[in-house]
């Protein structure tokens, strides 16, 4: 089991909320958008709203990576979703039908949307690539994405990230990039298996505080425990707090900045004892 004890949050001043109350927003603070000048997002789906809500906010650049949707995939998880709802079409009573059309228009709507959005005339660019830890097929490393990052200037690159589980595979090598990046607001999977999620964050916590804390409801709890299974943590650069720093003395989730990412459960409490 991992401990909470390590990943209570500073106090941050200015933090707000981008993206959807529920699954798709995370919690970050005003001046890592103000310091930002290139969002990188990994895991994109059908859902870019932190990426237009920081854009809102300031001009930036913005790169997207999902294959899962990307033109180039084969079998992408919207359109094997597509694929079964048709053929749900041959079992499913006439009264349904009308059901599930609505459902696929709904996703063909959403894929055209996502081409719309990304696009390079607007500093939005979309990558079809999965984030790995190396150059290969459908995926790309850190090393590949900041060489050929133009303008990428010191604690100027906000990262967000939920890649279900690729990113013990990636981050490892985040760490000659730390300089660039002012924060990251992270998903992290697989937490009753922590010894991947531990190494990875204590890599993390030398060079970043924990901003934000937020448990993903959706999976619930760890077996005979009260830690979450899935976490989202935002880290802010060491840089950006100069001076003391305290701890949060806040309760989590935070009023007004959390909710539950699947809104028919219970949002989980967090306690860092």
């Amino acid at each position: 089991m991992y401990s909470l004890g390590r990943y209570r949050p500073v106090e941050v001043d200015d933090l707000i909320r981008l993206g959807r109350d529920c699954d798709g927003g995370y919690v970050i603070s005003k001046r890592q958008i103000e310091k930002t000048d290139i969002l990188l997002s990994f895991g994109i789906s059908t859902d870019w709203s932190f990426e237009a809500d920081f854009e809102k906010r300031k001009r930036i650049k913005i790169y997207a990576y999902d294959y899962s949707v990307s033109k180039e995939c084969k079998r992408p998880e919207i359109r094997d979703n597509l694929g079964c709802m048709i053929g749900s079409f041959f079992v499913l009573r006439r009264s349904r039908v009308k059901e599930y059309w609505k459902k696929i228009s709904g996703i063909r709507q959403e894929l055209n949307l996502l081409y719309g959005y990304f696009q390079k005339k607007y500093d939005r660019h979309f990558i079809p690539k999965y984030l790995g830890d190396s150059d290969s097929g459908e995926y790309i490393s850190f090393d590949k994405i900041f060489k050929g990052l133009p303008g990428a200037g010191k604690l100027s690159v906000f990262i967000k990230m939920d890649i279900e589980g690729d990113e013990y595979k990636a981050l490892p090598h985040l760490a000659p990039y730390f300089d660039k990046i002012n924060g990251l607001a992270i998903e992290f999977h697989g937490l009753n298996s922590p010894e991947k999620f531990e190494d990875i964050t204590e890599l993390l916590l030398n060079s970043y505080y924990v901003a934000h804390i937020h448990a993903n409801n959706s999976c619930g709890h760890i077996i005979n425990s009260t830690l979450p299974m899935l976490l989202e943590i935002t880290f802010m650069h060491k840089n950006m707090l100069p001076g003391n720093v305290r701890p949060s003395t806040a309760k989590y989730p935070v009023k007004g900045l959390d909710f539950p990412n699947t809104k028919t459960l219970d949002d989980i409490v967090l306690d860092f004892s």
